[in-house]
């Protein structure tokens, strides 16, 4: 397997890229984002969030209260991103991600995090770089590797799973 873009290249991988996106989810304590997920959805759309998640205001909300959030969010979806990204990787093609997929990801949260949170460059480099060595971490290690494998076989069979079937399903597997 060579990849050679972002996107999916069949249905076991799109199954390791949520797995590994559900794995950090768990892992960073973001639940309460989570609303489930379906390998049949449409592209981008598998990992289903919950209606709080997203990068929004409130005008009812200090300006200092939204930053934070926003910036809670964007560090969660950069890990979502570099979670699905390494599991794939790492675990099913028995690879290092690449560095041209990192700086696509690093340009995008470049861009998010300017447009959202008028951030420079460095302070969201140094976000994405503390989000890609956790990801790092954490699909290095063997007993996330053995649970994502599992979890990833899971999803090839069901395709569709809620997210508390996820959580308990995860647990099962030894993620708390």
């Amino acid at each position: 397997m060579t990849p050679t873009s972002l996107h999916y290249t069949d249905d076991r991988d799109m199954a390791y890229g949520v797995a590994g996106m559900t794995i950090t989810l768990v892992a960073l304590d973001g639940e309460e984002y989570f609303a489930g997920i379906d390998l049949d959805a449409p592209a981008g759309e598998q990992m289903l969030m919950s209606h709080d998640f997203g990068f929004k205001g409130n005008p009812r909300m200090s300006a200092k209260i939204v930053w934070e959030q926003t910036l809670r969010e964007l560090r969660l979806a950069a890990s979502l991103a570099l979670g699905n990204l390494t599991c794939r990787r790492y675990l099913l093609a028995h690879m290092a991600v690449r560095p041209a997929e990192l700086d696509a990801m690093r340009d995008a949260m470049r861009h998010d995090a300017s447009q959202h949170l008028d951030m420079e460059d460095d302070e969201t480099d140094r976000i994405f770089d503390s989000c890609r060595q956790y990801a790092d971490r954490l699909f290095r290690h063997q007993g996330v590797a053995d649970i994502a494998h599992s979890f990833a076989g899971k999803l090839i069979e069901k395709h569709q799973m809620s997210a508390s079937e996820a959580i308990e399903t995860l647990a099962s597997l030894g993620l708390q």
